[in-house]
């Protein structure tokens, strides 16, 4: 069997979901992590004839029923890349999108390596607890989570990228704030979606991405950042700063809702143009 012909079938077979680049894209991701080489030689190889092709089609297939599905690129393939690393990503998890990116670029614009105590609210994945850690390597990072399976992968990351987290699993709605300690750093990319905004979401995220950290109550939509405020109000050093992302069909309110309680309040849009961060600082 030559590559060309599965190629060819994934190109017939997902015309009608994804566009020629993103299925040549998405291709050459598969036949990358199945063959254990290099996307440049597998494409000089696209017309040869390999054992390996045959005895490794029904991976090919398999993965390609997987696509048909929706079923995410990245939890096929179980990793993604985020700031440049690789974490690893399953569906107890959010797959890391570029605005976070963008929120952990803002962080550490403006903060110099030092014996900082940050954390994290909703690690999820754990990749803003251990880019930061990379880059800061003298704070003492703190990430938290409620899921005792986000917990796993956010573990299995910080192993694999050889970082020390502390990691801490608890209901950040109810959990007593009395028994962590004071913060210079905390950052959040807390569940902002309301349940309501649903309909306007693509399907593959619906069915397969944790509802648990994308959705909040229609009535209620702010209840992480009030309770974020709560947060800060008790563990947030004088002249320490907060970073979160925030829905920005909510960034009026959100924004509104800071100034109520902190003098110093930034919304930042990102790179498409949408206010999508915010920072403030106690």
């Amino acid at each position: 069997m030559k590559l060309f012909e599965l190629k060819n079938r994934y190109e017939k077979e997902l015309k009608d979901l994804y566009s020629k680049s993103e299925i040549d894209r998405i291709f050459y991701w598969i036949a990358e992590q199945i063959l254990d080489k290099p996307e440049s030689i597998l494409r000089l190889a696209l017309e040869e004839e390999w054992r390996e092709f045959d005895e490794k089609k029904n991976q090919f297939l398999f993965k390609l029923i997987l696509l048909k599905e929706q079923k995410p690129i990245q939890y096929i393939l179980g990793e993604t890349e985020f700031y440049g690393m690789k974490f690893f990503v399953n569906e107890s998890v959010l797959i890391p999108r570029p605005e976070t990116e963008e929120l952990v670029e803002w962080i550490l614009k403006y903060t110099e390596n030092g014996k900082l105590k940050i954390i994290d609210i909703g690690m999820g994945s754990g990749c803003i607890p251990i880019v930061l850690k990379r880059n800061l390597s003298e704070a003492e990072i703190f990430a938290l989570d409620f899921s005792e399976k986000a917990l796993e992968t956010a573990q299995n990351n910080a192993e694999f990228h050889q970082t020390e987290i502390q990691f801490l699993q608890n209901d950040f709605l109810n959990m007593n704030f009395d028994t962590l300690p004071s913060f210079d750093i905390i950052v959040s990319n807390p569940p902002y979606i309301a349940e309501k905004e649903k309909e306007q979401m693509s399907e593959n995220v619906l069915k397969y991405e944790p509802h648990s950290a994308l959705f909040v109550p229609n009535d209620d939509p702010l209840i992480f950042y009030k309770r974020l405020i709560e947060l800060a109000q008790n563990k947030l050093k004088p002249n320490g700063k907060m970073y979160m992302e925030i829905n920005q069909n909510l960034a009026k309110e959100t924004e509104e809702l800071f100034q109520k309680s902190f003098e110093n309040v930034e919304i930042k849009k990102d790179i498409s143009g949408n206010f999508r961060m915010i920072k403030i600082i106690k």
